[in-house]
C-alpha cells in the first residue's frame, strides 16, 4: 500500500517537534552539545508518548553527517535510513519477541565490531521489560562497560520490571502523558497540514479518547477522517469513537438533582440499546464528575479543567446543583462501580445499581449534622438540598466508654474549683446485687471529656483510663482514682510519656495547665456500670433512640479493642 498513516507521516523528525517532553529533549540536546552523552539510557512511560521516537532522534543526532549535533540535517544517508528504520548501525530490537539469552548473546557479540559507516553503533531495545532474567544478566557487563562506539537505549512501558542492576547502569528518563491542550494543539496542526476542517467538539472528543497518548490521538484522527472526509462534526466523531455526549451527562445529573430514579434507569437502558460500552461510560462519568468537582472548587475558568470553552458554562451550571460533599460521594460510587464492572457478567446490573446509589446518596444527611441536632435539641430538619454546603460526611469512631460527646474545650469559668469526691467504687468481674451508682454528673462529664481527648492522642492512654472510678479537679490538679485490681494502669500512667499525653489532654479540657495525680482506691463496695449500661444511659444515645425509634442491641467498647 502507498498510503502512510498520519501517526507515521507526522512523526517528529527533530527534538523540537517532540510534543510535551520538553525537559527530556532539552537535557539530551545539552548532553550532545557538551559531549556528555551516556552509554546507556532508559526511556519509560505510557504508550505513544515519544519514547522510541526520541531514541531515533538521539541516534540521528549522534550519527548525522553534520554531527554530533542537536539539530540533525535529516537529509544525509544516515538520517534518512534511521528515520526509515533500516540503518545498519542503528539496530532496533523488539524484546517482546526477542527476549531470550541467545538473542542477547548475539547482540553482545555485535558490540565488538566497529560501526559499518557511522560514528556510533546504537542498540534500541523496545519493550525492554519483556527480557528474561537470564537475558538481563547476559547484558549486565556489556551495559556497564560497553565499547566506546556503542550506545544502548532501553524503551519500556513498565520501568519497575527492569532489574535494579540494569537501572543503576543507565540514565533514566520518564516520559509523561500529554495533557488535553497539548494534544488538541497537535491535532490542529496536523489538520491544517491535511486541509481538514474540524470543530472544537470533534477535537475534544479525540483528545479525551486518546487518554494522554499523542500517537493514539493521531490514529483516532486518521480513523475519523476516513469516516467523515474533509469536515469533522462533533456528533459524528462521538458516534465513531463511542464517546458519550456531554448532553447525556447533563441529563443524568439533572435526574440526580431531582432524585428521579426512574429517569436514571431509563438512561441506562438507552445506553445499552444504543450499544455503548457501559464500563467505558462509567469511566467517562467519573471524569465528568471530576470536572464538576474542579468547577465547584476552582471555578469554571480554571486551567485544571481539560474541556473546550463551550463546555465550561454547562459545568458551572451543573456544579451549582450539588455540594462538594455530594460530588465527592458520587465520584467514589462511580469509581467503585467501574472497577466492579470490569469483571461483571452483566455490567448493566452494576451500572443500574450505581445510578440508584447516586440518586439516594443525595438524600443522606451527614452524621455530624445529626449529632449536632441531637445534642442541641433542635427539631429534625428536612433532607438537605443539593446546592447547600454541608460538612463532609465521614465515619466518626465511637469514643471510649464513658464519653458521650466529641471533645470540646471547656470554659474554666464553668468548672468548679473543687468537685465533691465521688464515692469509692470498685471494679469486679461479676455482677453484684447492689444497684449501680454512677459518678456525680459534673465529675462524670469531666471524665468523659478527658477520655475523648485522650482517645484522640493514644489508644493506650485511653485504655489506661478505662478502669477509672473517680475523677475530680481540685486546686489545679486532676485526680484519677483506680480500683486496687488495676494497679497496672497506675504504673503505666506514671511513665513520663503517658504523663505528658494525659496532662495535655486534661489541659485541653480544663483550659489551663494542670498537674496529674493518680492513685488506687481503698474500697471496692460498688461495681462500675458496664458498657451496655453506660450506652443506654447516655443522653446522645437516648436522643437517637427517640428520634429514630430504635433500640440498643450491641455495644462495642473501643477501648477494649
Amino acid at each position: 500500500m502507498s498510503y502512510q498513516g498520519i501517526a507515521r507521516k507526522y512523526r517528529p523528525q527533530t527534538f523540537d517537534d517532540v510534543v510535551g517532553q520538553r525537559v527530556i529533549t532539552e537535557t539530551l540536546k545539552n548532553a550532545i552539545l557538551h559531549n556528555r552523552v551516556a552509554h546507556g539510557y532508559i526511556f519509560s512511560g505510557a504508550r505513544g508518548v515519544g519514547k522510541t521516537t526520541t531514541a531515533r532522534l538521539l541516534a540521528k543526532a549522534l550519527n548525522c553527517r553534520e554531527g554530533p549535533t542537536a539539530k540533525p540535517c535529516g537529509q544525509c544517508d544516515s538520517c534518512r535510513e534511521i528515520a526509515a528504520g533500516n540503518s545498519v548501525d542503528v539496530v532496533e530490537i523488539d524484546a517482546a519477541s526477542n527476549r531470550g539469552i541467545d538473542e542477547i548473546r548475539e547482540l553482545r557479540e555485535n558490540t565488538r565490531y566497529l560501526p559499518a559507516r557511522d560514528r556510533n553503533k546504537i542498540f534500541i531495545i523496545d519493550e525492554a521489560h519483556m527480557l528474561t532474567t537470564e537475558a538481563f544478566n547476559a547484558l549486565l557487563k556489556t551495559l556497564e562497560e560497553p565499547p566506546p562506539h556503542t550506545l544502548f537505549i532501553l524503551a519500556t512501558t513498565e520501568a519497575h520490571k527492569l532489574p535494579t542492576t540494569i537501572q543503576s547502569r543507565c540514565q533514566h528518563f520518564a516520559f509523561r502523558l500529554l495533557d488535553y491542550q497539548e494534544i488538541v494543539s497537535r491535532l490542529e496542526w496536523v489538520l491544517s497540514q491535511e486541509n481538514v476542517q474540524a470543530d472544537e467538539g470533534s477535537l475534544a472528543a479525540i483528545a479525551r479518547a486518546a487518554e494522554g497518548s499523542v500517537r493514539d490521538a493521531l490514529s483516532l484522527l486518521d480513523q475519523v477522517i476516513a469516516a467523515c472526509g474533509a469536515t469533522l462534526e462533533a456528533e459524528r466523531v462521538r458516534q465513531i469513537l463511542g464517546v458519550t455526549p456531554s448532553e447525556l451527562f447533563e441529563e443524568l445529573l439533572t435526574a440526580l438533582d431531582a432524585k428521579d430514579g426512574k429517569h436514571a434507569l431509563e438512561i441506562a437502558g438507552r445506553l445499552t440499546a444504543e450499544g455503548y460500552d457501559l464500563t467505558h461510560f462509567c469511566g467517562e462519568l467519573a471524569r465528568y464528575l471530576r470536572d464538576l468537582v474542579v468547577a465547584k472548587s476552582c471555578g469554571a475558568e480554571s486551567s485544571l479543567l481539560q474541556v473546550p470553552k463551550t463546555e465550561r458554562p454547562r459545568l458551572e451550571r451543573l456544579a451549582k446543583l450539588f455540594g462538594e460533599e455530594d460530588l465527592t460521594r458520587f465520584f467514589q460510587i462511580v469509581l467503585r462501580a467501574e472497577s466492579e464492572m470490569r469483571y461483571a457478567l452483566d455490567p448493566r446490573l452494576n451500572l443500574e445499581l450505581a445510578l440508584l446509589k447516586l440518586v439516594y446518596a443525595k438524600r443522606l444527611a451527614p452524621l455530624e449534622a445529626l449529632l449536632s441536632e441531637v445534642r442541641s435539641g433542635t427539631p429534625p430538619r428536612s433532607a438537605p438540598t443539593g446546592g447547600s454546603e454541608r460538612p463532609s460526611a465521614t465515619r466518626v469512631p465511637v469514643p471510649p466508654s464513658g464519653a458521650s460527646s466529641p471533645a470540646r474545650r471547656a470554659d474554666p469559668a464553668n468548672l468548679p474549683a473543687s468537685l465533691p469526691p465521688s464515692p469509692s467504687v470498685g471494679a469486679t468481674s461479676t455482677v453484684r446485687e447492689e444497684a449501680s451508682v454512677p459518678l456525680p454528673a459534673a465529675e462524670d462529664s469531666l471524665l468523659a471529656k478527658i477520655k475523648v481527648a485522650a482517645f484522640a492522642r493514644s489508644k493506650l492512654l485511653s485504655s489506661c483510663l478505662e478502669p477509672v472510678v473517680g475523677c475530680r479537679l481540685e486546686n489545679g490538679e486532676v485526680h484519677f482514682i483506680f480500683p486496687r485490681n488495676h494497679s497496672w494502669s497506675v504504673e503505666l500512667l506514671k511513665s513520663r510519656e503517658q504523663q505528658e499525653k494525659l496532662r495535655s489532654a486534661c489541659a485541653d479540657v480544663v483550659g489551663r495547665d494542670v498537674r496529674i495525680c493518680v492513685k488506687l482506691d481503698e474500697q471496692e463496695a460498688i461495681r462500675r456500670p458496664g458498657a451496655q449500661e453506660r450506652a443506654e444511659s447516655d443522653v446522645g444515645v437516648a436522643e437517637f433512640r427517640k428520634r429514630f425509634g430504635c433500640t440498643v442491641v450491641h455495644v462495642v467498647d473501643l477501648s477494649q479493642e
